[in-house]
């Protein structure tokens, strides 16, 4: 009787990690569709405070929620 207690209880932790485990991440961008910045990038400047909202034509980011830019994106040499 304790084993298959045991068993059940090892069961679901199993299931519940597995679960907790599958599916969460965002897919990988694809490398080669990722822009280059065609600007020099200044040392501590926030990028959404032009790209959140478009301030002077600046493209406007399709993901804001990511909080580092230069992460993925490279400045165009």
């Amino acid at each position: 009787m304790k084993k298959l207690g045991f068993l059940l209880i090892l069961a679901v932790l199993l299931t519940i990690f597995l679960v907790g485990c599958s599916g969460t991440k965002e897919p990988a961008p694809n490398v080669a569709k990722i822009p280059a910045i065609p600007h020099e990038v200044a040392q501590g400047l926030d990028c959404k405070s032009c790209h959140e909202s478009g301030v002077n034509g600046a493209k406007i980011t399709k993901h804001p929620d990511r909080p580092n830019c230069t992460s993925c994106h490279k400045v165009k040499q």
